[in-house]
């Protein structure tokens, strides 16, 4: 019928959106738990991806790109279904969520840089070189705007969405306390610090479920009123 409105594109958009909310925690708790090494030091890390699986670190690589790339798209998903009942706290999440991510790719592509260095020769000056990379400026501001961006970001996304009743509380709380926990793994080392960090995107995906199925469900109203 002429002047209906197709509902492809906004189907289109929502299954995207319920993909990415879940999809992004998803591929960032696969790539976290294959990653031969997490902030360690240059010389630490590049020994660790030189004796890693081959298949497993491509695996890690592989699962941190798709997360780089649906992290910020799932943010916008999430501050999309708050806003109506919350919108103060979805808009706010959400551009801090999208900035927060912004940089992950930034980090991902340094696990990859380390890959490589260690399938070089001269270890020792890739260690320095590794270390000097990424402990400089520019990276070093791009791990303090990912830290404290995307953890604030999930912290008003549960509380939006709770408050709303949009998803159940225990959704709403998994969400919340997922950001302290990640702020506590760095407290940890090793072995203890993945078991912690994993543990907190365990509870994002968890409670990203529920936020997920009602973003493919939910129906845009449109308005009747004459213009």
């Amino acid at each position: 019928m002429a002047g209906t409105p197709n509902p492809g594109p906004g189907r289109l958009l929502r299954i995207v959106g319920a993909v990415a909310v879940v999809g992004g925690p998803l591929g960032y708790l696969l790539g976290g738990l294959l990653a031969p090494a997490i902030h360690g030091t240059g010389a630490a890390t590049i020994q660790a991806n030189a004796a890693a699986g081959p298949a497993a670190n491509a695996t890690h690589l592989a699962a941190f790109v798709a997360a780089s790339y649906l992290l910020p798209i799932g943010a916008v998903a999430l501050a999309w279904l708050a806003y109506r009942r919350r919108p103060w706290l979805a808009a706010i999440g959400g551009l801090l969520g999208i900035i927060g991510w912004a940089p992950f790719a930034a980090l991902a592509a340094l696990d990859d840089l380390a890959s490589v260095m260690a399938r070089q020769a001269g270890q020792a000056s890739n260690a320095a070189l590794l270390d000097a990379f990424t402990n400089d400026a520019v990276m070093g501001s791009y791990l303090i705007i990912y830290v404290i961006c995307h953890l604030v970001a999930y912290v008003l996304f549960g509380i939006a969405l709770w408050r709303a009743r949009i998803i159940p509380a225990w959704a709403g709380w998994a969400m919340v306390v997922s950001s302290p926990l990640t702020v506590a793994a760095f407290a940890f080392h090793d072995t203890a610090r993945t078991a912690v960090g994993v543990a907190a995107l365990a509870l994002l995906l968890i409670g990203s479920l529920p936020a997920a199925r009602a973003i493919a469900a939910r129906r845009v109203v449109r308005s009747t009123a004459p213009r």
